[in-house]
């Protein structure tokens, strides 16, 4: 079965959008290589705020599948799925098919939903040397805590820490 893997760039005090939603403060070390990284993946989930960004940028894989998560939303562009109903199903459901692992993009709602239906299975986190004071936490109320196992570290030349755990099933 195919891997969930939630990517996210943090400040040091657990913020992953400062209190304006800027990410202005997210630096990005030019030794990281993304299309190497993103070969791993064939199929993106987004929030709703995530889905919004992605659109402005229009910087998505047309060879990938994109499906966005929202309640509001009553329709997506061309070249993204709209995932309304029960997640669990549809989560299982795109997972169980064929194809590589799927990273989960964005954002700290999707996120605490899919880990409270312990759908989870990586977390890849950046760690940018910045304390915002204040913003959007990575994760919002969960139903339990989520215990993970390290299974990587990676350091920067400009300050940031990368750490990739896996999510330990209850």
């Amino acid at each position: 079965m195919r891997k969930i893997v939630a990517g996210f760039a943090c400040s040091l005090d657990g913020y992953i959008e400062a209190p304006d939603g800027a990410y202005d403060w997210i630096l990005i070390d030019k030794a990281i290589d993304f299309r190497e990284q993103m070969k791993r993946y064939d199929t993106y989930f987004y929030g709703r705020k995530t889905y919004e960004a992605v659109i402005k940028m229009n910087k998505t894989d047309a060879s990938s599948s994109h499906y966005v998560f929202s309640h509001s939303l009553k329709s997506v562009q061309k070249g993204f799925t709209l995932v309304k109903g029960d997640t669990f199903k549809e989560v299982t459901r795109i997972r169980s098919a064929p194809g590589k692992d799927i990273a989960l993009f964005g954002g700290a709602g999707l996120l605490t939903s899919l880990l409270n239906l312990q759908l989870v299975d990586e977390i890849s986190v950046s760690i940018i040397p910045v304390m915002l004071g204040a913003g959007k936490p990575m994760v919002e109320l969960l139903n339990e805590k989520v215990w993970l196992k390290l299974m990587d570290t990676k350091t920067y030349s400009i300050g940031s820490v990368a750490l990739t755990y896996e999510v330990k099933k209850r």
